[in-house]
């Protein structure tokens, strides 16, 4: 098991700088797609790309949003991307519930704040899980496998889990993708492209705000979801 959670550490970062470095080929693919059988089946495709690869931990979600925007737009592309995460949440909420045990509990100890969202979420009511699960999924900075893992060994209620998950993507995935549809408006066929047309000082300008909007989300669902395990704690302590 020490080895699955370093691929889920190694393997979506070395994917991410793969498909984004391919960019611009993947979404001639599903430019292919959409024009022999429709923009519908090409994102449904791209769903079930994204699903497969983020629910296994393959690649990183943030990679796959700006390939979202980048194919579809900022509209359809937030769109798919959200589906695609709510149905990897899904493969990787099943997962766990298949696999879980002690070495996956060692896993997650590993990691004081999945730790300690598990032990949050269990026996929490729908809407405080929804709230814990929402900020975890703000902050980046938890590995989406892992979590996944988390909070499916800790029977979190589906839906709670779903609804939290949809909600806490939303606004690092909009950014991504909005980000990523502005790069290709000009019909960059990809990230070299991009910086011959723009320059440098613009794409890394770009790819700067990017960082810092997603730093600052994250950052304020770190403190949130930091207060709410305290909370937690002392609500837990007193009873």
């Amino acid at each position: 098991m020490g080895i699955l959670a370093i691929c889920w550490v190694v393997l979506p970062a070395a994917g991410g700088f793969f498909l984004l470095a391919n960019v611009g080929d993947a979404s001639e693919t599903l430019d292919a797609i959409a024009a022999s059988s429709g923009v519908v089946v090409s994102m449904l495709v791209f769903a079930s790309f994204f699903a497969i690869t983020s629910g296994l931990g393959l690649l990183p979600t943030y990679a796959q949003a700006i390939l979202a925007g980048w194919a579809f737009g900022i509209t359809f592309g937030t769109i798919g991307a959200i589906l695609g995460i709510l149905l990897g949440a899904t493969i990787g909420f099943g997962l766990a519930r298949l696999i879980s045990g002690p070495a996956i509990e060692s896993i997650i100890n590993r990691r004081p704040v999945v730790a300690a969202v598990r032990n949050a979420v269990i026996g929490s009511g729908f809407f405080r899980a929804t709230y814990i699960v929402g900020l975890l999924r703000l902050s980046p900075n938890s590995p989406f496998a892992l979590s996944n893992l988390a909070l499916g060994g800790a029977r979190t209620p589906v839906t709670a889990y779903l609804l939290g998950t949809m909600l806490g993507m939303l606004p690092r995935t909009a950014v991504a993708a909005g980000i990523a549809a502005a790069a290709a408006a000009d019909g960059s066929e990809g990230l070299a492209e991009v910086v011959e047309k723009k320059g440098w000082l613009m794409t890394i300008s770009g790819v700067l705000v990017l960082v810092v909007a997603v730093l600052i989300i994250g950052s304020i669902g770190k403190r949130a979801l930091k207060r709410a395990l305290e909370d937690q704690a002392e609500t837990a302590a007193s009873s």
